[in-house]
């Protein structure tokens, strides 16, 4: 910049003076010459200026322009520096090539591939910054339940050897099927402000379909298939009085979200109701024994 700012001045006084001696003395060529050349110099300044914003170091154009030459190199050799540095720098021994290396995001270092004083090459890279207030959660889900995820839902993650919980939404879905595992990588986004989450670690995920405070929750082995429907056997309000029937009454249901052993009931039970579970098949035996007309 300071090479484009001498050649500027220099260039400017050439066209000033030639004006000033008019197409009398100086041919018009030659002034249209000049100004061409100023014109350029003014170009290359400008890109200087330009390539030193790129980097964060913000120079006023217009400023530079009207200021000598011993006043740029002044500003220039250590621009950018935060002035609480500058006071611990001494001056007569600090380079004047000094270049802040400003992070463009808020967050610590976690990784350092350099020391002081060592000489690195363009485009190494120094420091690995993260901020780690929100972490990425990476699930991989099975391609027949793919189809029930959307954009927004709740996550919750258990890591290993922990405890504690981790919640946060979905923010991200692959369109592609991983070809070795045929799963789905979704990708969510958890809140971390005491840092207890660590990158790289594993655990369980849990993608929230939807939430329901009063669901009818029962052991999936009470829930048959009957061929046309699903079924469960439901024993009779007045099994227990004297003198009734002893019988269990076959309910169809219509079942919801499976988790773990247990399965959802949306239609067909009612809260505490009574129903088999353990040797239900054999009462589902007894069913289709007289569906075949051999009961």
């Amino acid at each position: 910049m300071l090479k484009a700012k001498t050649q500027l001045d220099l260039d400017t006084k050439t066209f000033q003076r030639f004006s000033k001696l008019g197409g009398d003395i100086i041919p018009e060529q030659k002034i249209q010459e000049a100004k061409a050349a100023e014109s350029d110099s003014e170009f290359q300044l400008e890109s200087t200026v330009q390539a030193l914003a790129n980097l964060g170091l913000l120079i006023d154009f217009d400023t530079i322009v009207g200021q000598p030459i011993t006043e740029v190199r002044a500003n220039l050799r250590l621009l950018g520096i935060p002035m609480a540095i500058i006071e611990t720098l001494d001056a007569a021994r600090t380079s004047t090539n000094l270049i802040p290396v400003v992070s463009p995001r808020d967050g610590v270092v976690v990784m350092r591939n350099a020391v002081a004083g060592e000489v690195v090459e363009t485009g190494k890279s120094l420091f690995t910054i993260a901020n780690t207030k929100q972490m990425w959660l990476l699930l991989n889900v099975r391609l027949e339940e793919a189809e029930r995820i959307t954009l927004g839902q709740r996550i919750v993650f258990h890591p290993d050897g922990s405890q504690r919980e981790a919640t946060g939404s979905v923010t991200w879905i692959s369109t592609e099927v991983d070809s070795e595992t045929r799963t789905v990588r979704v990708r969510g986004e958890l809140a971390n402000a005491n840092g207890r989450l660590r990158n790289e670690t594993f655990g369980g995920g849990e993608i929230v379909l939807r939430e329901e405070d009063d669901a009818i929750i029962v052991p999936s082995d009470a829930i048959h298939w009957e061929g046309c429907c699903h079924v469960a056997f439901v024993r009779d309000k007045d099994y227990f009085k004297e003198g009734s029937y002893k019988v269990f009454h076959t309910r169809s249901v219509r079942p919801g979200v499976k988790m773990g052993k247990n399965t959802e009931v949306i239609a067909g039970l009612l809260p505490g109701e009574v129903i088999v579970t353990a040797g239900s098949g054999i009462l589902r035996a007894e069913l289709l024994k007289g569906n075949l007309g051999a009961g």
